[in-house]
């Protein structure tokens, strides 16, 4: 029964795509035959009117892909603008050495930062210190150590 189902649907589905594009040749048959019968002062207009719909709309296209894409140049500091891109375009050795740069002094800084929390919490600070690891675990010593 389901199968059933499925064909008239499909047939109706069928028929409907076959009404419609009958339809549609009839108003293009329609449209022809009385586009035929316009005077030559109407069909110059429509034709003027066409093509200048069709330049506007390639000229907000081609805004439109100038304003959401890659410049011809290749590179995407020119989203910044002109001048932006431009000194880094001119400047390419100098740019990738500040990078770099700043690169190197970050990990540098990330470095340091790391080293003296893990020597703080290792054993090895507590062996190194001047007082004994004894004297931590003292709770006398820590009193002593809040009141001076």
């Amino acid at each position: 029964m389901k199968i059933d189902n499925n064909k008239h649907i499909d047939q109706q589905t069928s028929l409907d795509a076959n009404v419609e594009d009958q339809i549609a040749r009839n108003i293009v048959e329609l449209l022809d035959s009385r586009a035929q019968k316009l005077p030559d002062e109407h069909s110059l207009r429509l034709a003027e009117a066409r093509s200048l719909a069709i330049g506007r709309l390639v000229s907000q296209e081609a805004q439109l892909a100038a304003s959401h894409s890659i410049h011809r140049s290749g590179h995407t500091l020119q989203w910044f603008g002109g001048r932006f891109g431009h000194y880094f375009e001119q400047h390419r050795i100098f740019s990738t050495l500040l990078v770099v740069c700043v690169m190197l002094l970050t990990f540098f800084a990330v470095q340091q930062f790391s080293v003296n929390h893990q020597i703080e919490n290792s054993d090895a600070f507590l062996l190194a210190s001047d007082l004994p690891p004894e004297a931590y675990a003292d709770k006398g010593f820590t009193a002593w150590l809040d009141t001076n």
